[in-house]
């Protein structure tokens, strides 16, 4: 589909207009410009929170979009940014206000948005945006209300927040009576008011859940067939980097808050030797990469112009 093809092209070009990502900074600092337009009885003061939480948003899905390192369906990226809409509260670690307006019409609020990225990676990482990011996973899904019955509109909800969720979880539903012994099959059944139960069974394991929303138990429940599926799929490969160079040790505490930045090349960077030589000072991280080539690119552009050199110790060409 072309649309999907170009989605995260796309979507950088989009917030290129709003957004800067400071990559040097270790608090994961965006800076997002949003203006919100007015509505009849909202006062400025709940207009201009609407518009912090819009920020927060488009903030968590432009970083979400840099960090994962395959495109995305135009449906993956809507289920994000909804799920961004109503829960960033985990992600945020605090913003700074820039510039606030008030028009006739709204208000335009510039802030610089702190993002905890290892928390959104790590949530990333049990939706499968890495174990299985550019993969969907198929399965039988059964959603049961039991003895409790929904009206018209609430089982359309309803409907429609399923419908989210296996796109956020890239979880393919299989036509009833399929017989594919690689699908999984997921049961949820509302046993009280606010509780529900559920089961997840699949080639990987087999897992049970309770929880007080279908969302609830449906998160736990692919979280932990994520966590499982890491073993059997395709692993980022981990590798050495030794960088040489540098007059001091600044440098290495400059370029390792910068590699840390490069989500969508490397993962879990750890400082392994910092060497005092006579002429220069060099450094070695372990990571793991998941885009070799991206990482060449963001090294040849940085390092070179600045008279520093690197090789990449234990990665193959063939990823």
């Amino acid at each position: 589909m072309i649309f999907s093809k170009y989605i995260k092209k796309t979507i950088f070009v989009l917030c290129a207009l709003m957004i800067t990502t400071a990559l040097a900074v270790p608090a994961g600092a965006v800076k997002v410009q949003v203006f919100k337009a007015g509505e009849e009885g909202v006062s400025t003061k709940d207009l201009r929170a609407e518009a912090v939480s819009q920020a927060f948003a488009q903030a968590l899905l432009a970083e979400s979009v840099r960090m994962i390192p395959v495109t995305l369906s135009s449906d993956r990226i809507d289920a994000l940014k909804s799920m961004f809409g109503s829960n960033y509260e985990s992600f945020i670690t605090g913003y700074k206000d820039m510039d606030v307006k008030y028009h006739d019409d709204g208000v335009t609020i510039r802030i610089d948005v702190n993002v905890n990225r290892k928390a959104l990676r790590n949530s990333l990482r049990q939706m499968g945006f890495f174990a299985s990011a550019d993969k969907v996973v198929k399965s039988t899904i059964v959603i049961s209300n039991g003895a409790y019955k929904l009206n018209t509109k609430d089982q359309a909800a309803r409907d429609a927040k399923v419908k989210d969720l296996k796109s956020l979880y890239a979880v393919q539903e299989v036509a009833v009576g399929t017989v594919d012994p690689s699908a999984a099959t997921l049961k949820i059944t509302q046993v009280g008011k606010k509780n529900f139960s559920g089961r997840l069974d699949s080639p990987n394991g087999n897992w049970q859940s309770a929880g007080n929303s279908v969302e609830s138990v449906w998160g736990r429940l692919w979280t932990k067939y994520y966590e499982s599926a890491r073993a059997d799929d395709t692993m980022n490969p981990k590798a050495v980097l030794v960088v040489n160079g540098w007059f001091n040790p600044d440098g290495v505490r400059e370029f390792g808050r910068l590699l840390k930045s490069w989500d969508s090349a490397v993962q879990e960077v750890q400082l392994l030797d910092v060497e005092m030589k006579p002429t220069a000072v060099s450094a070695s991280w372990s990571l793991e990469v998941s885009d070799q080539w991206v990482l060449k690119s963001y090294l040849n552009d940085f390092l070179p112009p600045r008279g520093l050199s690197y090789r990449i110790d234990g990665l193959s060409e063939e990823k």
